[in-house]
């Protein structure tokens, strides 16, 4: 796994037992100013006698009196460490199948793309392309392109992963909860710290939204709707029994797996997605995740098909075939068996 040249010789969080993640952490006693502001810009030895310190980025000071550019202070605890999960490329840090995967990096840096990974297969730093569907999305690259907080409030918010609180439409929170389920919170964190998908599951409070795919569509909004939408296609209300108005575009919110009242294809699908013994994530308003019996609720949304951050696969999709052992990129599935994990056209 690659470091920061430059920059990160060693790094001690102050007052962190153990690894934790965005959403959980950066507040309250673990928000230490000292991890990523220095105020002089002038630091020659620890904060204490003996004591370990993240060395000063070349080039500065920075603005906002960071130690580095605001991606490298980011990475300084997280690629690679056993205390913050990586979410850079491969995974260097605690062993498990990352929720969320792993970014990759625009040419041109000090840090480079772990083989497997390249700027098609996922979310990239420093990038200054506009998001895929941007339409009259509000976002603007910074002056450096992608950054971790275009994404994520380094100062901690109450949203799931620290995720920022956009300001760009109504109803932009995440809300989740810990340990024990709640079936008003959109997303199901098994403990808290927790990082891998097995820790991990979406309720669905509202079966006609997604606040994760409406959080998604501040950058992303030609992708995002509910059915009749015009840039989504389909008939209002998610039904999707008939053709007359074809979806446009994947539904993100609003269409149970199998729902449907013309066709026998489309409702074996549930069943299908059911007999899966591995199975990408999707919403459930009844908490249960199975698709049997009388749990017919089971909403696809962006995570269903995306990690997050990336895979080594292009557009971070997530090729799972039903079997074989699971990875951040699938379980050694292709293409169409991602497609095939709910719909049963095709051999």
């Amino acid at each position: 796994m690659k470091r920061l040249t430059l920059l990160l010789t060693a790094v001690m969080l102050v007052g962190a037992a153990a690894w934790a993640v965005a959403g959980d952490f950066h507040n309250g006693t673990t928000l230490i100013c000292s991890d990523c502001h220095v105020a002089h810009y002038s630091q020659q030895h620890g904060y204490t006698v003996g004591g370990l310190y993240t060395p000063l980025g070349p080039g500065g000071p920075f603005p906002n009196l960071l130690r580095d550019d605001d991606n490298k202070v980011c990475l300084a605890c997280h690629n690679g460490s056993s205390f913050a999960p990586d979410v850079f490329g491969v995974n260097g840090g605690v062993p498990m199948v990352r929720e969320a995967g792993g970014l990759n990096v625009a040419s041109g840096h000090l840090l480079s793309n772990d083989p497997g990974y390249d700027i098609i297969d996922g979310h990239t730093l420093y990038s200054t392309d506009p998001p895929p569907g941007l339409g009259t999305s509000a976002y603007v690259a910074s002056a450096i392109g992608l950054r971790c907080i275009d994404c994520h409030a380094q100062h901690g918010t109450t949203n799931y992963r620290n995720l920022l609180n956009r300001g760009l439409f109504a109803g932009d929170t995440v809300s989740y909860a810990i340990s024990t389920n709640d079936l008003t919170k959109d997303v199901f964190e098994h403990a808290a710290a927790t990082y891998d998908i097995g820790s991990v599951d979406f309720n669905e409070p509202d079966t006609r939204n997604s606040h994760y795919a409406q959080w998604c569509s501040g950058c992303h909004k030609d992708f995002h709707g509910k059915g009749g939408d015009a840039n989504m296609g389909g008939l209002a209300g998610g039904v999707t029994s008939s053709n007359a108005t074809p979806w446009k575009r994947h539904p993100v919110a609003d269409v149970n797996i199998g729902e449907s009242g013309a066709s026998s294809t489309y409702i074996s699908s549930l069943a299908r997605y059911a007999g899966l013994t591995n199975k990408v994530k999707v919403m459930d308003s009844q908490g249960l995740w199975t698709g049997t019996g009388a749990d017919n609720t089971l909403t696809p949304s962006c995570f269903s098909c995306h990690r997050a951050h990336g895979t080594m696969n292009a557009f971070g999709l997530i090729f799972m075939s039903g079997t074989g052992t699971v990875t951040e990129e699938g379980d050694g599935g292709v293409y169409k068996d991602l497609c095939r994990q709910c719909h049963t056209e095709g051999a």
